[in-house]
């Protein structure tokens, strides 16, 4: 009796599991035919792609001296009139003198603020340690980065709140031997005479280092007078030559300009004074902000479109024939295949998976490039799609509540 009992308990438990496989390979054959994606929300742009000329209020800086050149201005920095663009010495050991001598005045200021701190008891020693964790982040980020001068920076500012750290916990430090080690040695430099001359900014702006030719194809003060046939010729423009002597330039104007001569049918969307922004995919920027300054009267195939920016910094100051996305729209939502958006019951919608079932979802359309439509739910109702929804993107006989 027994024995019957075990065998019948076997029988009952390899039915289950027949059962089980049987049921798990339906829902597999029923999901084969299913391919999904997940609903994030993603930003796209309708842009007008184009190529662009730039042109900047730019005068040559000119040096005839010959020698080693220090330079005080980076590129796109501002600059006022009369400020000290580069120092030129006569001799490489002229300029290293001068080099040697700032740097030694700057240590000399960093050890005298170490040695007044040496005379004070600081106990916040937590709040120091913190800084020099801060610091030390900083400057492996800009390392990263490639912006070796703010990683300088940092790495000075964590060298101080080190040897701040080490004097708050006691440490003693022999300063003063460092102070009038650099005392005589600067003493003796000083003594040195050294031959230099000075090339200065004659306005100010914004200094840009070097030169590409292009500095006169177009006349920055006859921006008004423009036509697409001179915006197209500077496009096509070899750059004239740059004499020897020109350093660097000097952008007198805060505003510049991006040209453009694009197709009549693509400006629909745009409008004069109207505020955008500018995308320069080949080079890393995107977003800059602009205004039109100048919409042509859309009469011929080409209008012209100039473009205000006011905006300078390292990246941008050596644009000048360039790719542009000119953004016209900008959508937000769930980024969808159109192969997923259908028409149920007059309403226009997606259907997605929830645990093992099959869900509609309404979306509204905001915008549709041919393979993928932003969709979103502008009124907040219920019963539209929702952020992580598996959206179904292929399947047939879809419906509401259908097990999968």
């Amino acid at each position: 009796m027994r024995d019957r009992r075990v065998r019948l308990v076997a029988l009952g438990l390899v039915a289950i599991f027949i059962l089980s496989y049987l049921i798990y390979q339906v829902v597999l054959i029923s999901k084969s035919g299913i391919e999904t994606q997940i609903a994030i929300n993603e930003t796209v742009y309708k842009t007008i792609n184009t190529k662009c000329f730039v042109v900047r209020d730019e005068e040559y800086i000119v040096n005839t001296a010959k020698g080693t050149t220090i330079s005080f201005a980076t590129n796109a920095e501002r600059v006022a009139k009369g400020d000290t663009i580069s120092m030129i010495f006569k001799t490489n050991e002229d300029a290293n003198t001068y080099l040697r001598v700032s740097e030694i005045t700057k240590e000399l200021d960093h050890y005298n603020t170490l040695a007044g701190q040496a005379n004070i008891q600081t106990v916040d020693v937590s709040a120091l340690s913190k800084k020099i964790e801060g610091k030390l982040s900083d400057y492996l980020d800009c390392l990263d980065k490639g912006e070796f001068l703010n990683a300088l920076e940092h790495a000075e500012n964590f060298q101080n709140y080190v040897t701040s750290r080490q004097i708050s916990t006691g440490e003693v430090l022999n300063l003063n031997e460092k102070i009038n080690e650099l005392k005589q040695e600067l003493s003796t430099l000083q003594a040195k005479e050294t031959a230099f001359s000075e090339v200065k900014s004659e306005r100010a702006g914004f200094y840009l280092i070097g030169a590409d030719g292009y500095e006169k194809t177009i006349d920055f003060n006859k921006i008004d007078e423009l036509t697409c046939e001179d915006v197209e010729k500077a496009i096509k423009s070899k750059p004239k030559e740059v004499k020897e002597e020109v350093i660097g330039r000097t952008m007198g104007s805060f505003d510049w300009y991006v040209l453009c001569s694009i197709d009549s049918d693509e400006t629909i969307d745009l409008e004069d004074g109207e505020e955008l922004y500018l995308n320069f995919p080949y080079s890393g920027v995107e977003k800059l902000r602009g205004t039109i300054y100048k919409l042509g009267d859309r009469t011929g195939n080409k209008t012209l479109v100039i473009i205000k920016c006011n905006l300078m910094n390292e990246s941008l100051a050596n644009f000048r024939i360039e790719d542009v996305q000119i953004i016209t729209k900008e959508f937000t939502g769930y980024r969808i295949k159109n192969s997923a958006i259908r028409n149920v019951d007059g309403q226009t919608g997606v259907y997605v998976v929830s645990g093992n079932l099959i869900g509609f979802r309404k979306v509204h359309i905001a915008y549709n490039d041919g393979e993928y439509s932003i969709v979103d739910n502008p009124e907040g109702e219920s019963g539209y799609i929702r952020l992580y929804d598996e959206v179904v993107t292929k399947g047939v006989e879809l419906y509401d509540n259908k097990l999968v």
